[in-house]
């Protein structure tokens, strides 16, 4: 299985094969503060000193990001010497536990005991409200998750066992999206970027998109692919002040008649003189009523939008809302456009949660425009979003274009 690579380094970029996973789902929830808890047991060992078992060290580190101590976990290579280091940053909530990835996540841990080989430090770290970091745990934007990850290197470079200027950032799904603003906002600090798996669409594409395909995946007939793509637009334009795709929901609600998604129609767009707590009310109605629906099942509305619905006070639809058009608007061709710093990008060509081929040209176009040529992108055939675990040629991808950035 051979990727289409695009490479514009100097030195040739050998195919490699990447298994690619998680979902990029965007959770709307109110951001409510969480009750203290004891910290969770970490799946990592920490290790004080080098062992052949662990051939590195681990330190428990905390940083600061906003008005949160972040905790983290700082893997090191056992040898001397200054060295370059990669934060992680994960993707989105977990539907099953609302929670994103932190410091105790299988996939993070595995990625720094296997980049630290490459003679990198690597740093994991919880989210606000999870594991042992303070703050409230709910909705996130992706920019102040931006600010997190900027936070995060501007640690690491006060740190004298690292090198400030090689300090990069991974990021996976929703990740992409972040590490790119991240790298935008702060391009004299982040030394490089590596995307797996992040769209080169707007939050709000990439959602419909989703649905679509996972539904189209799911065999059922192109009436009930509609059906969950305009309830996937409706649900996008009920969260933004200026709907961006009342045209074709009306011309897509007009072909499939009358039904619930005629009433939420006219709930997004003409709710007339209800009250917050009314329009609430009946759009959490309206959702019930079509959740056991099998066309219904990529909306998610049973683990992430009924349950976020129903815990918000209808007194902050309206502020959650406003919070939410900002991630929902976000659209990598206003930062990646500003990326400078080295790329190296991954895409499934059968990714049901973006749209890969486009993605990858996006991801091309962008950065080309912003005069960078230090740029490598490959897209898997065969491949998906979510594959539940990594080939040897991903490592070995990961371990070439690594060693290039320490030359």
């Amino acid at each position: 299985m051979n990727p289409q690579t695009v490479g514009y380094e100097a030195k040739a970029f050998k195919p490699r094969t990447l298994i690619l996973f998680f979902l990029v789902v965007l959770l709307l929830v109110s951001a409510c503060t969480r009750q203290p808890q004891p910290p969770r047991e970490e799946t990592g060992r920490l290790s004080a000193q080098p062992s052949p078992a662990t051939p590195w060290i681990e330190k428990e580190v905390t940083f600061t990001s906003g008005p949160n101590e972040l905790y983290g976990i700082l893997t090191l290579p056992a040898t001397d010497g200054s060295h370059g280091a990669i934060v992680l940053v994960s993707g989105s909530v977990n539907p099953g536990t609302g929670e994103r990835g932190g410091a105790s996540s299988q996939v993070l841990i595995q990625h720094a005991h296997r980049l630290v080989l490459e003679g990198f430090a690597v740093l994991r770290y919880d989210p606000p409200g999870v594991g042992r970091s303070t703050g409230g745990r709910g909705f996130e934007s992706l920019a102040a998750r931006s600010q997190e990850a900027i936070a995060a290197v501007r640690y690491l470079r006060t740190r004298l066992e690292l090198r400030p200027d090689r300090i990069g950032l991974w990021g996976v799904s929703q990740g992409g999206w972040v590490i790119g603003m991240a790298a935008a906002e702060a391009p004299q600090e982040i030394a490089f970027i590596i995307s797996v798996s992040g769209a080169g669409v707007s939050v709000a594409e990439q959602q419909v998109y989703g649905v679509e395909a996972q539904t189209r995946a799911m065999g059922v007939s192109e009436e009930d692919v509609a059906k969950a793509v305009l309830f996937s637009r409706l649900l996008v334009d009920w969260q933004l002040s200026k709907p961006m795709f009342r045209e074709v929901n009306e011309a897509n609600a007009g072909r499939l008649g009358n039904g619930l998604w005629s009433e939420f129609l006219r709930l997004v767009y003409e709710p007339g003189s209800l009250t917050p707590a009314e329009e609430l009310a009946q759009g959490i109605a309206i959702l019930e009523s079509i959740q056991d629906e099998f066309w219904a099942r990529a909306l998610y509305l049973k683990d992430l939008y009924l349950p976020a619905l129903k815990g918000l006070p209808a007194d902050q639809l309206q502020t959650v809302n406003a919070a939410t058009e900002q991630s929902l608007l976000t659209d990598p061709k206003d930062s990646m456009t500003r990326v400078y710093c080295p790329v190296l990008a991954f895409f499934g060509e059968n990714d049901q949660n973006l749209p890969a081929q486009k993605s990858a040209k996006l991801y091309e176009q962008y950065l080309t425009q912003a005069g960078n040529r230090d740029l490598e992108i490959a897209v898997f055939p065969g491949v998906g979003h979510s594959l539940g675990g990594f080939l040897p040629a991903y490592w070995a991808t990961l371990s070439d274009w690594l060693k290039r950035r320490v030359e």
